[in-house]
């Protein structure tokens, strides 16, 4: 038997505040857009694709999130699953959209960039090291360091 799993985790920025709303039910609602940039390499140049992923999360997890302080530019991590959205306009057009339904979303530090530059700097400075010891030269450059 085919086992299917909908469970969807994206890190993102908020493209905008959030919005927190009472349903037509009187059920909280707290709704808010991600921005995913992937970037990707063409050449020698770096390009990115931004996926924007509408978000919406219900009930307890709402009152609790819209208490959190979140804000456009806000680096997240957003849980949950995949949800479908059938909508008309005003003019009678239909829509169908998808949104993850959130289970659990959390805010995240960013990293500093003067840590980060420091960082390169030890690497290629033990690396300087290393190929000196070794009389091998050096192959790569602080640009291939992956931290």
């Amino acid at each position: 038997m085919a086992m299917h799993k909908n469970y969807v985790e994206i890190i993102g920025n908020l493209g905008d505040n959030p919005k927190y709303l009472q349903s037509s039910n009187n059920q909280p609602r707290f709704t808010f857009d991600v921005c995913i940039n992937k970037p990707y390499k063409q050449g020698n140049e770096w390009k990115s694709v931004k996926i924007w992923v509408k978000c919406t999360a219900w009930g307890n997890l709402a009152t609790t999130l819209a208490r959190m302080n979140f804000e456009k530019g806000s680096l997240v991590q957003v849980e949950g699953e995949l949800r479908p959205d059938k909508w008309k306009s005003n003019s009678g057009e239909q829509h169908n959209d998808t949104y993850i339904l959130v289970n659990e979303m959390r805010k995240m530090a960013r990293p500093a960039k003067q840590e980060n530059d420091d960082r390169r700097a030890n690497a290629s400075q033990f690396a300087s090291q290393q190929s000196q010891a070794t009389q091998e030269p050096e192959y790569y450059d602080d640009d291939d360091i992956p931290y």
